[in-house]
């Protein structure tokens, strides 16, 4: 399997993008889904595990690394988790410029002729082009940070080493 993208785990949401990031399926290969806290030998670390405890595990970890507050952080991870495949039981896409969940057609980007875009959402590509499309990825920081400081109740310099880390494992953005 080629790791020279980044992906992000199924069940926790980890960014994986070096190969002993990724979980291992039963016959030894890389899972393309799961990191190696999640599932190897092709089964859940945790079988048992819920949501609920992913988030609070998850949430923990977030607010270790950020200094995020522990209610915040959980809150935080809850929503992120709630999306990824483990939980779903689906893929679930996100934008490729901004990382919003592609739940429902409302939510995908539009071509020219009116269909729809699967790889972005209606706030980052409308009528066959990027709504923003002199947008940088330290622009984009410097727009998503303050929101993403004030959601979780931590200093702007850490919600924008947050935000820098995350833009990097979108397509828009990677490189």
């Amino acid at each position: 399997m080629e790791t020279n993208k980044t992906r992000t785990c199924q069940s926790c949401g980890m960014p994986m993008s070096e190969a002993e990031h990724f979980g291992t399926e039963a016959d030894g290969t890389l899972s393309n889904d799961y990191c190696t806290y999640c599932y190897q030998n092709g089964a859940f670390t945790e079988p048992g595990a819920t949501i609920e405890t992913m988030a609070e595990k998850c949430g923990a970890i977030m607010s270790q690394l950020y200094g995020i507050p522990a209610e915040n952080a959980k809150r935080f991870a809850l929503e992120q988790v709630s999306c990824l495949k483990r939980w779903t039981g689906r893929d679930v896409a996100v934008c490729g410029s901004c990382g919003m969940p592609l739940l429902r057609d409302e939510d995908v980007g539009t071509e020219a002729d009116g269909s729809l875009n699967t790889e972005y959402c209606t706030y980052c590509y409308r009528d066959g082009g990027l709504t923003e499309p002199d947008l940088t990825k330290e622009k984009a920081v410097e727009k998503y940070a303050p929101m993403m400081a004030a959601s979780l109740g931590i200093p702007l310099a850490r919600a924008e080493e947050m935000v820098r880390q995350y833009l990097s494992t979108l397509p828009r953005w990677r490189g």
